[in-house]
């Protein structure tokens, strides 16, 4: 049994053991809740774990008790929450409501991302690269790896052609799968508007599409040349495409040559019939719209006329004439035989 004293001490120890603890947690409160009072940009990584990223933010000063911001982390749930990304700090922010944004990734930094119609994916890549999104090589080694293709749906070995032009804005801390497969379902969106208007699959108007898209960049012509390589597919005609040579050269100058013609790929269209076995570059809608909704013509050949757009012809004499015309100066040009 306890005498009078000792519960006395008892209570004076309970009493004062209720006065820190209140005080500690009105502290510690106080502290959660209250400005940071520090701006600044932070980058968290993939991967990081929470106690990495509190260290992380302590290095770069902008919260003051790691520990307390450790404990209330636990006590949220948000220590496997956390998303990765480039963050701007404000210096209203709570440390409370900093631990919110971390996990919703409410204030990440995206950039503005724009992907031209009849882009490949090393130009892309480069876009990427320059822009300090994703490595070059780590964008190239995904897009061009015939699994990640598969199981994005893509029956062909890499994503060439499905990662749709447009303007995006992209956080940092992305993987080079993430980027591919949010361009990829761009792509999904964009094309099941035309899914059902063509007998063609869907690998077939990609990349028809991709090469209409890199033979002209004028939007009323593109309906035109899609009907000629329509029309030069049925009549089992070689499609003589100069951008799927380009796309198989090692190295091209800006000036393709007979010998170049003649270089062995499956994508050399002057030697190899039909389609080649996968797009050449990104089309973009009109491209895509143009091979779905092509016209009925009875066009065979075009050739450049010098000024960005093409002279269109129905039969060889027609086109051997209109290239004397239009291409004196020139050593050869579209479809020329």
């Amino acid at each position: 049994m306890f005498s009078h004293l000792d519960r006395s001490k008892i209570s004076l120890i309970l009493l004062f053991s209720l006065w820190l603890s209140c005080n500690v947690f009105f502290i510690c409160w106080d502290y959660i809740t209250s400005p940071l009072n520090k701006s600044g940009v932070i980058f968290i990584q993939p991967g990081w774990s929470f106690k990495k990223t509190v260290a992380e933010l302590q290095h770069h000063g902008l919260i003051k008790f790691p520990h307390i911001f450790l404990v209330w982390g636990v006590i949220k749930g948000a220590t496997s929450k956390i998303k990765p990304g480039e963050y701007v700090i404000s210096p209203e922010l709570s440390p409370n409501a900093l631990l919110q944004h971390l996990c919703t990734g409410q204030g990440v930094i995206h950039y503005k991302l724009t992907i031209p119609e009849g882009a490949t994916i090393k130009e892309i890549a480069k876009i990427l690269a320059k822009r300090q999104l994703i490595p070059r090589d780590e964008f190239i080694k995904w897009a061009f790896n015939p699994d990640f293709a598969h199981y994005l749906g893509i029956n062909a070995p890499s994503v060439e052609g499905y990662l749709f032009p447009t303007t995006y804005f992209l956080q940092k801390g992305l993987r080079a799968r993430d980027i591919i497969r949010i361009m990829v379902n761009e792509f999904n969106q964009v094309y099941k508007k035309y899914a059902n208007k063509t007998t063609l699959s869907r690998h077939q108007v990609v990349t028809l599409a991709s090469i209409v898209e890199r033979e002209t960049a004028v939007k009323e012509e593109k309906p035109l040349i899609a009907s000629v390589f329509l029309n030069r597919l049925k009549l089992d005609m070689r499609l003589q495409a100069d951008p799927t040579v380009i796309y198989a050269l090692p190295v091209f100058d800006g000036n393709l040559t007979k010998e170049d013609l003649n270089f062995p790929s499956p994508y050399n269209t002057y030697i190899v019939k039909g389609l080649p076995p996968t797009p050449i570059c990104s089309p973009g809608e009109e491209s895509i719209r143009a091979v779905v909704e092509a016209p009925q013509t009875p066009f065979l050949y075009f050739v450049s006329m010098g000024n960005g757009r093409h002279y269109f012809s129905t039969n060889l004499k027609e086109h051997r004439r209109a290239i004397r015309k239009y291409q004196r100066h020139k050593t050869r040009s579209k479809i020329s035989n």
